[in-house]
């Protein structure tokens, strides 16, 4: 499982480099948050959380996977820092809604029951839940004591643009992932 948590922080890494800016934010449109709902909605609560806190110590120690290619602590403590910081508990939240019921162990106690396949609209649900909610409900608070913004253009720069796209990427990564776990059922 650590090999499909590198993996997961692998993705994640390569997905950040999908950066689009935004003129009125400081916050860009990224892949990241495919690569957070995926190692929820993949790997479970554990795992998925131990890949993207993989993601979050190479872009610490300085190895450039955060949004276009930039690292270190001046990025976890920055505008966008909140969003990034979010990554680990969406993960895990994506993960625990996901599975059914018996599977949420780190152990391999989880394996040995039966194997059971979440269905695509609790995947969907996981991952609004764990990606999109959680995400925002702790960067936009954070990015508006960063910048000095009110939480209400906080709201405006840094959640109301993103919504449709984080939709879209829930709705990809969540058929992604039925697909994987029908195929390994």
């Amino acid at each position: 499982m650590m090999v499909k948590a590198s993996m997961i922080a692998a993705l994640t890494s390569a997905l950040s480099l999908v950066t689009v800016p935004l003129p009125f934010s400081p916050v860009p449109i990224t892949g990241q948050t495919l690569g957070v709902c995926l190692s929820g909605l993949l790997l479970g609560p554990w795992w998925g959380t131990a890949g993207v806190g993989i993601y979050l110590a190479a872009g610490f120690a300085g190895l450039p996977v955060f949004s276009g290619g930039r690292a270190g602590l001046g990025i976890m403590l920055g505008p966008t820092g909140g969003y990034l910081l979010a990554f680990l508990p969406a993960a895990f939240i994506t993960g625990l809604v996901a599975l059914p019921s018996g599977r949420h162990g780190p152990g391999r106690e989880g394996l040995r029951r039966k194997q059971e396949t979440p269905g695509f609209w609790r995947l969907i649900a996981a991952s609004v839940v764990g990606s999109i909610v959680v995400t925002h409900a702790i960067g936009s608070p954070y990015l508006a004591w960063q910048t000095g913004m009110s939480l209400r253009d906080a709201l405006f720069a840094g959640t109301i643009p993103f919504l449709a796209g984080d939709m879209f990427k829930a709705f990809l990564a969540s058929l992604v992932a039925y697909r994987y776990h029908r195929a390994v059922r």
